[in-house]
């Protein structure tokens, strides 16, 4: 019997490889398909077309083993993945030359990918490649580096850089330079972009990218030009409206995972024995705190201490804490209710 069990174990094996090197080759398929609709300048996405493909695999699992709804939901991850290698093939051309500051780092070199995809000609300058003088013929120089070392950058560039050359910086707090952003805007193509995605993004496709206005239109409208790929989502705001925003959107996402494990840490209970028993939403929350736990620690924390609505943040935090623990640990559950009850009226209103 256990012969058997082993062998069976073996077949699945066999049969998962086989799976898996299907959907590598639809994935090629796809990437094919992507290419011509490129050369036609046919849209990357189709809702008929995909619909009909969900319609066939549930058709295909049909009085079969499978359930459909299975079959359904593997047939969406890949169209996902299809749309996502479809999305990353450049549709435009940018024949310039882009010098990254801080290119060795994981954006860095995501940025000098996206670039190089796009024809462009990518120059890196970071702590152990190049100086600030090879930023002096380049088109468009991008400023990526830990937040507390931008504003010094941003004045490397500003002393060596041609007049007419865009410069912007892509860092997830504005604060401590934005005067420094805003003077330069003054004079100088200078803005200040934030990608709200990571480096193992494929594609533009979904993703969020703010463009800051620091005072210099043109700049705005160039930097929002690079990143106007098709699925791409651009935001265009103020650099003092940008940090309003990502104290909650970032700071306090970030905090409320870290306050979530950080209790659980501190309760004494085994997470082991906590994950036996997990409900569907304290694994929902899981599935957001655990990524937080082994993230960039010296990054987030500036994320935190240097965005100067953080304090702000942390008064509403304290606020909205003490509110729901009164209503949770209230005789009566009128106020919790109505805790709820305006919640669901938040995001109806959106």
């Amino acid at each position: 019997m256990t012969k058997d069990l082993e062998q069976l174990r073996k077949d699945i094996e066999k049969i998962d490889r086989e799976i898996v090197e299907l959907m590598i080759r639809r994935n090629d398929a796809a990437k094919e398909i992507g290419v011509l609709k490129n050369e036609l300048g046919i849209a990357v996405r189709n809702k008929d077309v995909e619909k009909k493909v969900i319609e066939r695999y549930r058709r295909m699992a049909e009085n079969t083993s499978l359930p459909q709804d299975v079959s359904e939901s593997v047939c969406r991850l890949l169209i996902e993945s299809s749309v996502e290698l479809q999305s990353a093939i450049p549709k435009k051309r940018c024949e310039k030359k882009v010098t990254i500051v801080g290119g060795t780092g994981g954006m860095g070199r995501w940025l000098q990918r996206y670039f190089t995809g796009l024809g462009a000609e990518v120059n890196i300058v970071s702590r152990s490649v190049g100086c600030a003088d090879d930023m002096k013929d380049s088109d468009i120089v991008i400023i990526s580096v830990p937040i507390s070392s931008v504003g010094s950058k941003l004045k490397e560039a500003d002393a060596v850089c041609r007049k007419d050359a865009l410069i912007f910086d892509i860092s997830s707090v504005k604060s401590p330079f934005a005067d420094i952003l805003k003077g330069m805007a003054e004079r100088r193509k200078v803005c200040s972009v934030h990608h709200m995605f990571g480096p193992s993004a494929v594609s533009m496709l979904g993703r969020n990218v703010v463009v800051c206005d620091c005072g210099c239109k043109e700049a705005v409208s160039e930097a929002a030009e690079l990143f106007d790929s098709e699925g791409s989502n651009l935001i265009f705001t103020s650099i003092e409206r940008h940090d309003e925003l990502t104290a909650y959107v970032l700071a306090f996402a970030h905090a409320s995972n870290i306050v979530f494990f950080t209790a659980l840490r501190e309760s004494g209970i085994p997470f082991n024995e906590l994950e036996k028993i997990s409900s569907s939403t304290f694994r929902k929350c899981l599935s957001a705190c655990i990524p937080v736990s082994e993230e960039n620690a010296p990054l987030y924390h500036e994320i935190q201490h240097l965005n100067e609505n953080a304090e702000e943040m942390w008064d509403v935090f304290e606020k909205a804490l003490k509110e729901v623990m009164g209503a949770s640990l209230s005789h009566t559950p009128e106020m919790f209710i109505e805790l709820m009850e305006k919640g669901k009226e938040y995001f109806r209103k959106g």
